[in-house]
């Protein structure tokens, strides 16, 4: 019985001496001089870099995640490459009817409005060979990219395809569509984002 209540003492013990630890070493660092804890300049770059990373995401507002693919041309090409245009990213597979059904729309728009907008497909999962057939069948001929580990899919949560996200010349996620989009509502969805 006795043996008992020492082990218990003992407990006890150890845990007010790991709390009474952690309230003195507490103390020892609020009561530090400030210039311990000002951050220099330099610091002070560094933190404001990283609240710019913070803020990448796939909600509206915020800058989308950088990546690079390979090209049909086998160029390594990174997302920022299309910063300063307005960018429309659409993910997509030739074996999905919705995403061959919208891709005459995209090139079209892509033909009358490269100037301004820069429409890339991201092509889920494919073979090189294959995609490029499809896009030369089909006369299509606005960039695409090759996604063959879907890493860049998973990134931008395309789960259901086609989806397409629409970037500002800053780097800025303005619109997410998902599903087929017609030539109108790209129209439609141009206009609302160049007069912002």
């Amino acid at each position: 019985m006795l043996k008992g209540n020492w082990k218990l003492i003992i407990v006890i013990l150890l845990i007010l001496l790991g709390i009474g630890g952690g309230v003195i070493y507490n103390q020892g660092i609020d009561n530090q001089p400030s210039e311990f804890i000002q951050e220099d300049s330099k610091d002070k770059q560094e933190s404001q870099a990283k609240s710019k990373e913070d803020i990448y995401g796939l909600g509206i507002g915020d800058y989308a995640p950088e990546f690079n693919l390979e090209n049909l041309a086998g160029e390594d090409i990174h997302l920022t490459d299309y910063q300063g245009k307005y960018l429309l990213l659409n993910f997509w597979a030739t074996w999905c009817p919705p995403c061959r059904k919208e891709m005459p729309d995209l090139n079209e728009f892509h033909q009358e409005n490269r100037g301004e907008f820069v429409v890339v497909g991201v092509n889920i999962g494919e073979d090189k060979e294959d995609v490029k057939k499809f896009m030369h069948s089909g006369g299509y001929d606005y960039p695409i990219l090759l996604d063959r580990d879907c890493q860049v899919a998973f990134l931008y949560r395309a789960s259901v395809i086609p989806t397409s996200y629409f970037i500002n010349p800053q780097g800025q996620i303005q619109y997410i569509k998902r599903g087929l989009v017609t030539k109108e509502e790209l129209e439609e969805i141009k206009q609302n984002l160049m007069s912002e």
